[in-house]
């Protein structure tokens, strides 16, 4: 008996397969159906799924996006992409990803009883795989956890002359990426300790080679290991991004991970398991998975900070009030996730007010600076970075007003109606030929005079603010990327995701997951 599910957004489209498989493999197989990716998600997670048919093109998530999830989850099951898009692009995509097949729409009968016979005989084949290599699992089961138990004990407190190959060899690694990973689970009793610890491992091992140690009070130690070949770090991230949602789904516990830097000689293992503990100790409620490599570029934040200021000061000077909300409140996140000390980010804050204050007053006739002035007062008394979020806002909305009312900030007519027409075509796909063709004047002109005028070139001003609207559509919306890409006129997905992630150092996706607002 074979599991199948069909999952595509049309029900005609399920009602033609479900007559296919009752017609022709009768008593063969037991048929699910889903009318979402996220429905199939729940299916797969309940269900031992061997055979998947899957539409690319849903609302939500949509079928490529599914496949992953459900490729890191179990790994196994054959999944049978079906598009209406014959392009080598999708095809490409769905195969890397682990598609069993792609097919394309319409779809006719022969070809589906074909490839499901070619999927059913496969997953024979996996079964017969599995059950050789059940016997030798157990003996190895057995004595498996006892040496990776000493193994991380070795790393955590080994001396600089302490040999850590004859462990390699044992375990058969050679010349590979390593990353230590940390996990805490909320207490929990030793019975139901044992099982979480079986789930764990079971679902690390499905998704990427790795060498577990034991509970520590609530803790434990994973080494995931990378091949050097093709290894990315960007790929190694959703990896265990993924691998961290995994775990929270599987044991339905919220789990906190810390990941080190990525290693490649063992010498320095001890240093990197405690990045992983360092990492995982940064963690909070709202941030449940912290990488060191994020945290070993925050550790010195003037950089960043001043990045965010000058960031700040633009949408200022452009009276762009929405972007300034989002880049303060990013600022006072950063705070709290990366300066624990009171007196270090109480000293910042103020720092940061200063800084506002005074680019208003230099460049904003009579700006009103009262609530400015009791700042040191507020942030003083304070004992949370968030009990100072609406005092911050209101003063940051003070400059706001002063900027608007300002007509410095437009000095020039050109710029002004450049700049008005840019806020409204920031959802189409615009060049500074037609900004400039709408102001009138040349492009060459355009570009030197926008320079001089907002101390910025034209490209940056632009993509600067279609970044900023699309981390505001990621926080406060619903929409897909796809729709954000959309709807910031970009036409390509990849391209708006790279553009992203160079301006916010992670991807769209990972932004949204960030809770960054």
């Amino acid at each position: 008996m074979y599991n199948i599910l069909a999952c595509d957004d049309e029900q005609i489209a399920i009602d033609s397969l479900k007559f296919i498989f009752e017609k022709n493999f009768q008593g063969q197989v037991n048929l699910f159906t889903s009318l979402s990716g996220f429905e199939a998600l729940n299916i797969v997670k309940n269900n031992n799924i061997d055979i998947i048919f899957m539409d690319i093109n849903m609302p939500g998530m949509n079928g490529l996006e599914t496949i992953s999830l459900i490729k890191t989850m179990k790994p196994d099951t054959l999944i049978i992409m079906l598009s209406a898009f014959d392009t080598f692009q999708y095809a490409q995509e769905a195969l890397n990803l682990g598609a069993f097949r792609y097919i394309t729409k319409p779809v006719n009968r022969n070809t589906i009883i074909q490839t499901a016979r070619s999927a059913m005989n496969a997953v024979d084949n996996n079964r017969g795989n599995a059950q050789n290599s059940e016997e030798i699992q157990k003996k190895l089961e057995s004595v498996l956890p006892m040496v990776e138990s000493d193994f991380f004990y070795s790393c955590a407190f080994s001396t600089e002359n302490e040999d850590l190959t004859p462990y390699l060899e044992y375990f058969d690694i050679q010349e590979k990426n390593y990353i230590f990973t940390a996990l805490e689970l909320p207490e929990q009793t030793e019975e139901s300790r044992r099982e979480l610890i079986l789930k764990i491992r079971q679902t690390a091992s499905e998704t990427q080679r790795c060498i577990m140690g034991s509970f520590m009070s609530n803790r434990v130690i994973l080494l995931f290991i990378f091949d050097k070949e093709g290894f990315f770090l960007e790929k190694a991230r959703e990896t265990l991004t993924s691998l961290h949602t995994l775990f929270t789904i599987k044991i339905n516990r919220k789990i906190k991970t810390g990941v080190s830097l990525v290693c490649s000689k063992e010498i320095q293992f001890k240093d990197f398991y405690t990045q992983a503990v360092n990492a995982l100790n940064r963690t909070t409620e709202n941030q449940s998975l912290v990488f060191f490599e994020d945290i070993k570029a925050t550790v010195d934040n003037s950089r960043n900070d001043k990045n965010i200021l000058d960031r700040l000061i633009k949408r200022l000077k452009s009276g762009d009030a929405e972007g300034v909300q989002f880049l303060t409140n990013l600022y006072l996140k950063n705070l709290e996730e990366n300066i624990p000390e009171s007196d270090r980010w109480k000293f910042m804050i103020l720092e940061f007010l200063v800084n506002i204050k005074s680019e208003a007053e230099k460049s904003c006739d009579d700006f009103d600076d009262s609530l400015f002035q009791n700042a040191f007062s507020v942030i003083s008394k304070s004992n949370s970075i968030s009990e100072n979020a609406l005092f911050i806002n209101q003063c940051i909305t003070e400059a706001v007003i002063a900027f608007s009312k300002n007509s410095k900030a437009f000095e020039n007519p050109v710029i002004k109606k450049v700049c008005n027409y840019i806020n409204l075509h920031l959802s189409t796909d615009f060049s500074l030929d037609d900004a400039a063709q709408e102001a009138g004047v040349s492009s060459f002109y355009l570009s030197k005079l926008f320079r001089e005028e907002m101390n910025d070139t034209f490209v940056n001003y632009v993509t600067n603010l279609k970044m900023e609207k699309a981390a505001h559509l990621l926080c406060e919306t619903d929409m897909s990327i796809k729709e954000i890409t959309a709807a910031t006129g970009y036409n390509d997905q990849n391209y708006f995701s790279r553009i992203f992630k160079n301006k916010y150092d992670m991807s769209p996706s990972e932004f949204r997951k960030s809770g960054i607002k």
